[in-house]
């Protein structure tokens, strides 16, 4: 079909609302934050003043031990509960591809975490580790006989703390007690959607490979590893990026339950950026975040590509 040329102007103009709206919304504000990230501004009360000073912002950033701290941290985070996530979700995927009674029904209540709202689920798990008489968690294991005093799950404790090598490595990284129960809140509520972004690529794989392999004598462990892993790489890749997108800029949890006690990268933007009001820092940190997002990203397309 040829458009005639009063028929293309017609889609220009109706496109440019829609155009305009994404420049200021998402155009406008990151060629704003690009900038601020090249000056000293802050701001004052009459306005945001700073002056151009180059690339001052991310020298700093590089030569801080605070940023190096936030960032072995978030690593820490962004690792752990990933691979919780995929452990867990690949799991319950492959059960809930299989067809039995009340499946339909059971992959319905398995989003049910992913339903609650962020803030909701922090609220939960702060009552959970830390509410009255010490918490949900300690009432239920004293009264189990499991524990008899009660485990401040939110201490700044690491594991194997006293342990040569090992206990010097966690206590390096940060991985804190309080940081390790946050890993579990976390995942809690986003468990499901991996499961089922994991079963929606399980049920592309036809039935027939399986049968094939089945024939060739593969169990079901080779059959997993050679039909369903290497099917399953597009939406491996899918899930990992984004899930590295969501836990590096994870920001409520850790906030509701902990404030600024650990310091993540999102932490530590939003108190340069908005509490200190130190705009061109918090901008160039921002900016750095991006950056190691889109390295890792690249990591993960490049380590999960399929032969050809």
């Amino acid at each position: 079909m040829i458009l005639n040329k009063s028929y293309k102007r017609f889609i220009i103009w109706m496109l440019l609302p829609a155009l305009a709206i994404v420049f200021l919304v998402i155009v406008f504000p990151i060629c704003m934050a690009f900038y601020l990230s090249f000056t000293e501004s802050t701001v004052t009360g009459t306005g945001i003043k700073g002056d151009f000073i180059g690339l001052k912002n991310y020298i700093e950033l590089l030569k801080d031990d605070l940023f190096w701290e936030s960032l072995r941290i978030t690593l820490y985070f962004t690792v752990v509960s990933l691979l919780v996530e995929m452990v867990i979700g690949t799991l319950m995927a492959l059960v809930l591809n299989k067809q039995f009674w009340g499946v339909k029904m059971l992959r319905s209540l398995v989003l049910l975490p992913w339903a609650v709202p962020t803030v909701v689920n922090a609220r939960m798990w702060q009552w959970i580790f830390i509410g009255s008489d010490y918490g949900a968690f300690n009432k239920l294991f004293v009264k189990m006989g499991l524990i008899q005093n009660p485990i401040v799950w939110l201490s700044d404790k690491v594991p194997f703390e006293g342990i040569p090598i090992i206990g010097s490595f966690f206590e390096w990284i940060g991985a804190t007690r309080a940081l390790n129960m946050i890993i579990l809140g976390d995942t809690w509520k986003t468990v499901p959607l991996v499961t089922l972004l994991l079963l929606a690529g399980l049920q592309t794989v036809p039935d027939s490979y399986y049968e094939a392999a089945a024939i060739d004598g593969a169990g079901k462990w080779k059959s997993f590893w050679s039909i369903t892993v290497p099917m399953l790489k597009p939406v491996i890749v899918v899930v990992l990026v984004l899930r590295t997108m969501e836990l590096f800029r994870v920001f409520d949890i850790i906030y509701i339950i902990m404030g600024y006690k650990i310091n993540v990268l999102s932490i530590l933007t939003f108190q340069e950026g908005l509490v200190y009001t130190h705009l061109g820092k918090g901008s160039a940190l921002s900016f750095m975040i991006g950056l190691i997002i889109l390295l890792i990203s690249m990591f993960y397309i490049n380590a999960l590509k399929e032969k050809t």
